[in-house]
């Protein structure tokens, strides 16, 4: 049946589908249902997910005090032209929680949210170039698009990586505005910021390097973007889509560095579509309409802060106190540790990397501290063993990162290793 769907839809949508990350040959699973840690397909197979939509479902899939709430939501509409209070509710929650947050603005995706980051940085420095790290993915605006999975014999040499387009079609001259940097190479990465300082209006980093290792960042590597953004009137910005799941104040509160600029996403709409960016009043206040002359930098949407995503963030939000991420942490941790065990018996080499409840898992023999380490894995193995996981019950990004949920238990933890030992055991 998946198939079928996956034929049928190739009709309509190129490649069948409206995201290019969740294609995988020879044709991916079509998902029927969902509820707690599990998931069916058309085929009428059952697996347990280990990747969550993509680390957003947190609290697992069809958590009851969210789909009650916004039952309840639905009665009294579904969006309105004007503000509601739903989206005062989870600002102020989100306010209260990350440490980066004065004010803070709704979107409706972790891409809207990194854009706004990176213009308000422009309009507050007066500056125009950016620096991101090589492989760090924020989302699918033209600027960001550059540096990501790149090709290592295209990107320079890591010590003086040069930016590459991630895909056709972007304006001329993107790649101009971009400084690229090392992750967790922290004397590397400062010269070159050193070199473009007098430009640099911002440098945008995930904390934990997301959707293309799950790979956390050193904290004195911080720490050096911190000082070097405090000394050069540089918007130092965290992409926190992915990483806000490290604690109930994102990466920012575990590594205890604040950026002047956070991008949310995820996690804060409770399952909804959903993206947030806040930061220092003095930046925030550029979007404010209210004074004479109008905002400084101007921002709409017609689904901003919807009150269903406002109410079912707010309400997840209040579900994950600092004792569940200590719980999801400890148990992702069990996992990670019985993944390098198995590997270890099979002398298999493997790095298994993450932070919190994220995982990444990585068929190489050298230490994962960035996106080149991660390129020169064996993909091959990794491409057989998510097919193999896929077989054995398991579902994961095909990169084979993934993320744990308050819904898994630890039968779910036990039925990973041993699907993926089974599935090992039969690729080596």
């Amino acid at each position: 049946m998946s198939r079928a769907k996956w034929e049928e839809a190739c009709e309509y949508l190129p490649g069948g589908d409206s995201r290019n990350s969740i294609f995988w040959k020879p044709y991916p699973v079509f998902i029927t249902d969902a509820s707690g840690s599990r998931v069916m397909d058309a085929d009428g197979v059952q697996r347990i997910d280990f990747i969550n939509t993509m680390t957003t479902m947190i609290l697992g899939h069809g958590p009851a005090p969210v789909i009650n709430a916004v039952r309840r939501q639905l009665d009294k509409g579904l969006g309105y032209n004007a503000p509601n209070e739903r989206q005062v509710d989870l600002a102020r929650i989100l306010c209260d929680r990350v440490p980066s947050f004065d004010l803070v603005r709704f979107t409706n995706s972790g891409t809207e949210a990194t854009l706004n980051t990176l213009r308000a940085a422009r309009a507050f420095t007066g500056k125009t170039r950016f620096a991101k790290v090589e492989g760090g993915y924020h989302g699918t605006h033209d600027g960001v698009t550059v540096s990501v999975r790149v090709d290592p014999s295209l990107a320079g040499d890591p010590d003086n990586p040069v930016p590459v387009p991630a895909s056709a079609g972007l304006v001329p001259g993107v790649t101009d505005q971009v400084t690229v940097i090392p992750f967790n190479d922290s004397a590397t990465a400062l010269r070159i910021l050193e070199d473009n300082a007098c430009d640099l209006a911002a440098i945008i980093v995930e904390p934990v390097m997301g959707s293309v290792g799950m790979v956390p960042a050193q904290p004195e590597y911080l720490t050096m973007l911190r000082d070097f953004a405090t000394a050069n009137n540089t918007v130092l910005i965290f992409d926190e889509v992915i990483s806000f799941r490290v604690a109930p104040g994102g990466s920012q509160e575990f590594y205890g560095v604040t950026p002047d600029m956070t991008a949310l996403g995820k996690i804060i709409g409770g399952g909804l579509p959903v993206g947030a960016f806040g930061g220092r009043r003095d930046i925030m206040e550029l979007y404010d309409p209210s004074p004479s002359g109008g905002p400084v930098v101007s921002h709409a949407g017609t689904f901003n802060a919807n009150p269903l995503t406002m109410l079912a963030g707010s309400v997840a939000m209040e579900q994950l106190t600092s004792d569940v991420y200590r719980n999801l942490a400890a148990l992702t941790e069990e996992l990670k540790q019985g993944l390098r065990e198995i590997c270890s018996t099979l002398e298999v080499p493997v790095q298994v990397t993450g932070l919190g409840s994220l995982f990444g898992i990585h068929f190489c023999d050298h230490p994962v501290n960035n996106y080149r380490d991660i390129a020169s894995g064996n993909h091959e193995l990794r491409d057989r063993m998510f097919l193999g996981l896929l077989n054995e019950g398991i579902l994961m990004a095909s990169n084979l990162v993934g993320a744990t949920s308050t819904a898994t238990t630890e039968d779910d933890i036990e039925a990973f290793l041993k699907a993926f030992r089974t599935a090992l055991e039969r690729n080596v």
